[in-house]
């Protein structure tokens, strides 16, 4: 027998799956019979997608409104409806979408991105460290670099992990004695020289050379060089010695000394790095075969060896050192002093409060350093290189507990603060964030808006220029990019730098100004500096780095008509239009086109294939392929709207000998005749905002779109006006959502 309660239970099951699927009308099923299921059907359907069936999904429906609206389906080959079939298909698909629960969904727990972790230790401790150097590169999912599911954790990655904590530990708490600083030896037979040879325990530069190595000292300052050396004299000068740093002379001395008596010279300088090549230059040989015999004829510079003393100078304390200053009691044993410092850094790092059995495991790392001889800084170094190779650290669990037979829970106050500071700043929460976390106020809506507000006027909000906006831009293609040379002599890394700062400039413009969301799209603003002004034709800005300009026409403003897209979305030697069409569908639209079926080309190596005609006769030719036409109808006519633009942004009026055609006709038969065209265009519906919320949902959730995510995306495309909505309100909005708040066990 089946109980009532399972009854129950089977029939809410079954009610929930049929919500999140769509009827098809009779109407509706008549239409994709008659014009899509010759080939939307079997093992081989287009796209995945068969048709006409019973129900579809959310994804499914969504697929098929969108392509019957835009006119790609069918395809213009195949048999088409009249006007009036195709508007009651349109109906029947919008009056019939799914009707689907709204589902918070789960995020596999993240590991930080080495952007995010450089982000913490700045913030954290105040120390920089440079990511792309350090850290392995992240896997991408959904385009971001912030999804729970591609951030693995290797053996390779904890091995780096544990070398950098302790690298961080050294630099947050310098282990400094000012009255008996460090000596650092180098031998001189254990040198690399340009000349000469060792011999026991000196070094013979018997000619004009060097012998060095590269040093790595404690921290930049104030250093004693001090050189061993002797000289075989000879001619009317006595030897000569420079002491080099970076290959630059910092100390020259005239070498008088001899073997029987050798000399220590020494020399202050101010070191500005940590690493730097030290090295001993021989600087004035001299040698004369016919000297008359008995007369020294070969001098020579020997040296023994090379010191660095220090640092000598005083330093600044590190933020860290500031902020341990006030917790330390200074009293009492070192695991006494280190407790309450190491409570509030192990519950600072871990965006939540230590346990005291946590804390005691860190004491005992110090204690037992201490008992060792080793002092307080060296052992509280050890206990912070614990706290930042601890999986607290590296991780964001959100693991807090639901109520008792409950699937789908609210987030921890520290979750939820640890969410949105990652969200808005690409880092851990601050002093205030986690005071309102402690409180238990950010439940309270007014509150968490406030937060909000506060955060993206602080300057840490940058990073949603240069983490999120670039990557949903795709600005980090630029470091793949390799324009021809011989085509392209302008390209080089400082164009690139400024192509991508344009950009990052212009979002971080439109968010901190409360400009319109319209204005991503279409704008009269951007920012140039010298060396772009000059690549885009524009007056050169007065001053040195970015300056904001207004644009004389139409023909630039807006992210899709920057340089660094434009760039991204070109091959090496000429434009592309369909990679330009692609990324508006991907990043614009949220229209994503199916990839190439089984067995078709690359669009590049079919187009070549035929010489002698224009960029736009080779892409005609490659839509003959029944295959390709479908697709490419779409991405091919967005693109053919930029041919304006060069591959690398430039605005031009030929290519070549021909002039650009820049008409395009959508699949719907709507022609347009430039890029101003496209802009308007695209802001004709909402797909925009409903893309752009997607963008900011999937960096802020760490995870990819759900169908349960559908409705909140709908009510915030409609809700959002772009033409007055703004970034900050569509931020707000998304921090509203149960996605952001909650979460599914």
């Amino acid at each position: 027998m089946i109980s009532t309660m399972v009854r129950a239970a089977i029939w809410i099951l079954l009610a929930a799956s049929a919500l999140a699927q769509a009827p098809t009308s009779s109407s509706l099923e008549g239409f994709l019979k008659t014009y899509c299921a010759s080939c939307h059907q079997g093992s081989d359907a287009e796209g995945g997608l068969i048709v006409p069936k019973e129900r579809f999904t959310p994804e499914e429906h969504r697929r098929i409104l969108t392509r019957v609206k835009s006119g790609v389906m069918p395809p213009k080959k195949a048999l088409q409806p009249s006007a009036l079939e195709r508007a009651n298909a349109i109906s029947d698909l919008e009056s019939s979408r799914p009707v689907v629960a709204e589902d918070p969904g789960r995020t596999t727990m993240r590991r930080l991105s080495r952007v995010e972790y450089a982000h913490v230790v700045r913030d954290l401790l105040g120390v920089t460290i440079d990511a792309e150097e350090e850290l392995l590169p992240d896997d991408l999912g959904y385009g971001f670099d912030a999804i729970g599911d591609v951030l693995t954790l290797s053996p390779l990655h904890l091995e780096r992990y544990a070398e950098l904590a302790e690298k961080i530990a050294a630099l947050a708490l310098v282990d400094e004695d000012p009255a008996n600083p460090p000596t650092l030896r180098l031998e001189a037979e254990s040198l690399e020289g340009t000349t000469g040879q060792e011999g026991g325990d000196i070094y013979n530069l018997w000619s004009n050379g060097t012998i060095g190595d590269q040093v790595k000292l404690p921290r930049a300052g104030t250093y004693e060089v001090r050189v061993r050396a002797f000289a075989q004299q000879a001619g009317p000068d006595p030897a000569r010695m420079a002491i080099e740093l970076g290959g630059r002379s910092v100390f020259e001395h005239e070498v008088k000394a001899v073997r029987r008596a050798p000399e220590v010279y020494t020399t202050k300088v101010a070191i500005e790095s940590s690493e730097v090549r030290l090295a001993v230059a021989f600087t004035n040989d001299y040698y004369e075969p016919d000297a008359p015999k008995g007369t020294p004829n070969d001098r020579n510079l020997l040296v023994d060896w090379i010191e660095v003393r220090g640092p000598l100078d005083a330093r600044a304390p590190t933020l860290a050192e500031r902020w341990i200053a006030t917790l330390d009691p200074k009293k009492g044993a070192p695991e006494v002093r280190a407790r309450p410092i190491l409570k509030a850094v192990a519950s600072r790092a871990w965006r939540r409060p230590a346990t005291d059995d946590e804390v005691g495991r860190l004491v005992r790392l110090v204690k037992e350093s201490a008992s060792r001889g080793e002092s307080f800084t060296s052992s509280l170094q050890w206990a912070l290189s614990a706290i930042l190779v601890s999986p607290h650290f590296l991780f964001r669990p959100e693991v807090s507990k639901a109520e008792k037979g409950k699937e789908v829970r609210d987030l921890g106050d520290y979750e939820l603060a640890s969410r949105l500071s990652f969200f808005l700043w690409s880092s851990l929460p601050d002093e205030e964030l986690t005071k309102m976390a402690a409180e238990r106020k950010l439940k309270d809506a007014v509150v968490l808006e406030a937060q909000v507000r506060r955060m993206l006027r602080d300057p840490k909000a940058q990073s949603l220029s240069t983490h999120f906006a670039a990557q949903w831009l795709e600005l980090r293609s630029l470091d793949e990019v390799t324009p021809a040379v011989d085509r392209f002599p302008q390209w080089d890394n400082d164009l690139k730098t400024s192509l991508r700062t344009e950009t990052e400039r212009f979002f971080a413009w439109v968010l901190a100004e409360g400009r319109p969301l319209v204005e991503l799209i279409d704008s009269k603003i951007t920012f140039v500096d010298a060396r772009l002004a000059a690549h885009y034709g524009l007056p050169a800005p007065s001053g040195d780095g970015f300056h904001r300009v207004e644009l004389p026409d139409a023909r630039r403003g807006g992210v899709l008509f920057h340089g660094s897209v434009q760039t991204v979305t070109s091959n090496p030697t000429r434009t592309s239009p369909v990679k330009r069409g692609k990324w508006i569908l991907d990043n614009l639209l949220d229209d994503p086109p199916p990839p190439p079926p089984p067995g078709v080309g690359a669009l590049e190596e079919k187009a070549e294939a035929t010489e002698g005609a224009t960029l736009r006769d080779r892409l005609l030719a490659h839509r003959k392929d029944e295959q390709c036409a479908s697709c490419h109808a779409r991405m091919d006519a967005l693109g053919f709207a930029l041919e304006n633009f060069d591959p690398i942004g430039r605005w031009r009026e030929r290519d070549g000998k021909a002039p650009i055609d820049a008409t395009a006709v959508l699949p719907d038969g709507r022609t347009l005749n430039s890029a101003a065209e496209l802009k308007a265009w695209l802001l004709e519906d909402r797909a925009f905002v409903r893309c752009l919320a997607k963008k900011l949902l999937i960096f802020a959730i760490g995870r990819g779109p759900l169908s349960g995510d559908d409705p909140a995306l709908d009510r915030l495309a409609q809700a959002y006006d772009p033409r007055i909505a703004t970034l900050e309100d569509l931020i707000l909005g998304i921090v509203r959502l149960d996605a952001f708040r909650r979460t599914r066990l």
